[in-house]
């Protein structure tokens, strides 16, 4: 079939000979001819150089079997018939080769099948180029762009798709032995605010700092579990905590098998205190906060989506009860499914004419006559009754539609006082209750002046109630806005006062000219202080050295206003003078302008 010695084609030897010249061998370039079972007619320097090969060892002997590594020869040969196989008789295929060196380098082979002049002869031309470099170099983009789809650029950890598929393994590996897997789903608190106050570049930052803490936990109770298998005398084979980046401010851990539920709940606890501690990322001494909800498989759900769902719905109780860690229990799911129906009604509410206003008086101290109304919402729905504030607010808030409902009460707040006005029964003023979420949205200034100017109302008549919470949370933010109102002329009101930071450094930078002291400290008997009053004393003084008018909302009993009185309050709020009342009772009440609801104290007195 083929000469014994290294000679190739006739025309070609110039070409293939000498690797170092030519127009069809450029430097580097390796060349060999085979017949159809790929034993070897020919091979250049270089090639031979490279595979530390002399002609004689190799001559006449199937290529891949002297210059590929044992355990890929078998899909080389496979690979080079298919290119010599098919219809063009040509093709490229990309193979190890084992260099001199013992190092397995990529070659880039073109191959090519010919036949003879007669039509026989077969011959396959296979020219080669070292692109280890380059493969090497793919494949590192490759793993790259695997490791950036499956985990989070900020902080290193898997993201949430990793996560799924990495619970289902372990959910799948501890059915049949019966062991329970804990997922926890930690919620960070207050990042939005932090973000807007402190720009986006440190909101990153602090997010990043709290993975590490949360992984610092994890990795803490996993080298406990080891010791107490280690100090059992038994070996350690605890499979890994797993922990990753859920969502923006979310992270989750799935503990494969627990000893007990108690386990993870132990976990979450330790979190939450973690997260707690000051932020030392950022220049200013921050403190953040987590909700932790908890499930646990099989009890709490044998699937991935299932056990996300559950400790979601534990986290969201978290949330709304001021708990910091909360397991997932079947009620939940039953709260979950009556939430979801609220929040689809409360889409639209307003339109369809359910959302309505009711006012609760304020009464002067020393007259108990009303000087002020306080507006709240609430809705009637037809079917799921009258829903309080308290089952529809906050959901307003957390979807994104509370600026509506807080515009509605506004605007229709200012309309009544107007048309009481208009009937001469003089200038009452208004509050409104402005949330968290409002006050850090610079549109409030803009919905009040639309609405002041719609209704023709003096900006001396409208105060808007803030939480003591909300403004001091985020007071760079709220103190602009609260400025820029209170510099049209309308009264702000700190409402729930001493339940918040009570951050004195930070009280004067807001426009506040009212305090309203929570009903929490209206002088109940069991408050677990030697002197209750002195409680009382103590904010009112700080209300008068500030220049504030105060009020004391939620007086509900005489017994409460007697003990109220000799504190020099300007006002009072609450039941014992009335409920929120509709616009045509608050007519009567102004109309009549007596005392509302003597006490026999105020009388006795």
């Amino acid at each position: 079939m083929f000469d014994a010695g290294p000679l190739p084609p006739e025309g070609m030897s110039d070409h293939l000979a000498d690797g170092e010249s030519g127009p069809a061998a450029g430097p580097g370039v390796l060349a060999m001819i085979t017949d159809p079972a790929g034993r070897l007619a020919f091979a250049n320097p270089h090639l031979l150089a490279l595979a530390g090969w002399s002609w004689e060892e190799v001559s006449g002997r199937p290529w891949h079997e002297a210059l590929v590594p044992s355990e890929h020869r078998d899909g080389v040969a496979e690979a080079f018939d298919t290119a010599v196989r098919s219809p063009s008789g040509a093709g490229c295929v990309e193979a190890p080769f084992l260099d001199a060196h013992g190092r397995i380098r990529t070659i880039a082979w073109s191959v090519t099948h010919a036949l003879g002049e007669s039509g026989d002869g077969e011959t396959v031309t296979c020219v080669g180029v070292d692109v280890t470099r380059w493969t090497d170099e793919r494949e590192r983009i490759v793993a790259q762009t695997e490791y950036a789809a499956s985990h989070d650029r900020l902080t290193g950890l898997p993201n949430s798709e990793a996560f799924t598929a990495g619970l289902a393994a372990a959910l799948a590996a501890a059915e049949p032995a019966g062991e329970c897997t804990g997922v926890l789903l930690i919620r960070l608190d207050r990042v939005r605010a932090m973000v807007e106050t402190l720009g986006h570049e440190a909101g990153e930052r602090l997010k990043a700092e709290m993975a590490l803490r949360v992984r610092d936990c994890v990795d803490t109770m996993v080298d406990r579990g080891r010791a107490r298998v280690a100090g059992r005398g038994a070996t350690s084979d605890l499979p890994e905590a797993f922990l990753a980046r859920w969502s923006d401010n979310q992270f989750a851990i799935f503990l494969p098998r627990l000893a007990s539920p108690e386990e993870a709940l132990e976990l979450a606890r330790g979190i939450a205190g973690a997260v707690a501690m000051p932020c030392t990322s950022c220049a200013a001494e921050l403190h953040m906060g987590a909700v932790i909800g908890t499930a646990i498989a099989p009890e709490d759900g044998g699937d991935p989506a299932m056990l996300m769902r559950h400790a979601a719905m534990a986290q969201h109780r978290a949330q709304i009860s001021g708990e910091r860690v909360v397991r997932f229990q079947a009620a939940l799911s039953d709260e979950a499914q009556d939430r979801l129906l609220v929040e689809q009604q409360l889409h639209g509410a307003i339109d369809r004419g359910e959302v309505s206003v009711v006012f609760q008086p304020q009464v002067d101290a020393a007259t108990l006559r009303v000087v002020g109304l306080e507006a709240l919402a609430r809705w009637h729905h037809p079917v799921l009754g009258e829903l309080p504030p308290s089952r529809f607010i906050p959901l307003a808030e957390e979807i994104g539609i509370i600026r509506d409902i807080g515009r509605f009460v506004l605007r229709s707040a200012l309309r009544q006082a107007q048309e009481w006005r208009s009937e001469g029964l003089g200038q009452v003023s208004v509050a409104v209750n402005v949330s968290a979420y409002q006050l850090v949205d610079h549109s409030l200034v803009d919905d009040v002046v639309g609405c002041l100017r719609e209704t023709g109302t003096d900006p001396q008549s409208l105060e808007l109630e803030v939480t003591e919470s909300a403004a001091l949370a985020d007071s760079a933010s709220a103190s602009v806005v609260l400025r820029e109102l209170a510099g049209l002329g309308v009264t702000i009101s700190l409402d729930d006062f001493g339940t918040g930071y009570s951050n004195l450094g930070k009280l004067h930078q807001l426009a506040i000219s009212t305090i309203k002291i929570d009903r929490s400290f209206l002088l109940d008997p069991t408050f677990p202080v030697a002197d209750p009053s002195a409680l009382l004393r103590a904010l009112i003084a700080l209300g008068r050295s500030l220049g504030l008018r105060v009020i004391a909302e939620g007086v509900e009993t005489e017994e409460q206003f007697d003990r109220l009185r000799p504190e020099g309050l300007d006002a009072y709020q609450g039941f014992l003078f009335s409920r929120p009342v509709a616009g045509r009772e608050v007519r009567r009440l102004l109309l009549e302008g007596r005392p509302l609801r003597a006490p026999t104290a105020f009388l006795a007195g």
